[in-house]
């Protein structure tokens, strides 16, 4: 992920420096954001639809922010691939959840709320059963994949992280290692939840049509060279971006 845009604004390896600027830009965009929903919350209250408006706020990734010295979207590590998720409003209690959830769930949700038939053929489960107490997930298990570069699958406890290019894989103990830190795929004693989690990869690739094979003929390498390597500015990033990074 060397050339991907987020992982290119900073050399390798990762200094402390470098990390600490991305992590004060990134909480003073979360302190502007919030500012800026305070706005609209507030807009809402003052009007005639305060009391009879649903209000969801979400986002498509997280970022790494120097975690494992990456520090973009584009891996399948939890500090990746976890995204907020807000539903409030008339008759949603506060509290929170652990359930496991997509963005398409908030389809089929937001048409349960409003009364409306779910057409055939619509991806997501409706959420509604979880804030309302009648289940406490709708899913035991979540697929995370990322191009043709890596494939996870997770339950409550365990994650198991597949690179079909190299042919590695990756198994974690969430509940004592949350940072995904410490790799149990070679520990013999973990074989019984490795196992299990490569039929869950299995069965969530034939359900959702994954053609990827999860190791290829001719694994490549996994170290990755540095030697003469040269950061360059993709044609998508502002100009502030480019001055202040490149």
């Amino acid at each position: 992920t060397r050339d991907l845009r987020d992982e290119n604004l900073a050399a390798y390896p990762r200094t402390r420096e470098a990390v600490g600027d991305q992590l004060c830009e990134y909480y003073g965009l979360i302190t502007h954001l919030d500012e800026q929903v305070g706005r609209i919350l507030s807009a809402l209250a003052a009007s005639p639809h305060g009391d009879n408006t649903v209000v969801i706020y979400a986002a498509d990734h997280g970022l790494a922010l120097g975690s494992h010295g990456l520090l973009g979207k584009q891996s399948v590590y939890e500090h990746s691939m976890r995204c907020p998720l807000i539903v409030a409003g008339p008759g949603i209690p506060h509290g929170t959840t652990a359930a496991f959830t997509y963005l398409f769930d908030i389809h089929p949700t937001l048409l349960d709320l409003a009364g409306v038939v779910r057409p055939d053929g619509l991806a997501g489960e409706n959420l509604r059963p979880i804030w309302t107490g009648q289940r406490e997930s709708v899913r035991d298990s979540i697929f995370l994949p990322f191009t043709d570069t890596m494939r996870a699958v997770r339950d409550r406890r365990w994650k198991l992280i597949v690179y079909p290019k190299i042919a590695r894989r990756q198994l974690f103990d969430l509940e004592t290692d949350p940072g995904e830190m410490n790799d149990l795929s070679e520990d013999p004693r973990f074989e019984e939840p490795l196992q299990d989690l490569l039929q869950r990869m299995a069965t969530w690739q034939s359900r959702v049509g994954d053609r990827q094979p999860l190791q290829g003929p001719t694994p490549a390498s996994g170290v990755l060279n540095l030697e003469g390597y040269q950061r360059k500015p993709d044609p998508w990033q502002p100009a502030w971006i480019v001055e202040k990074y490149f």
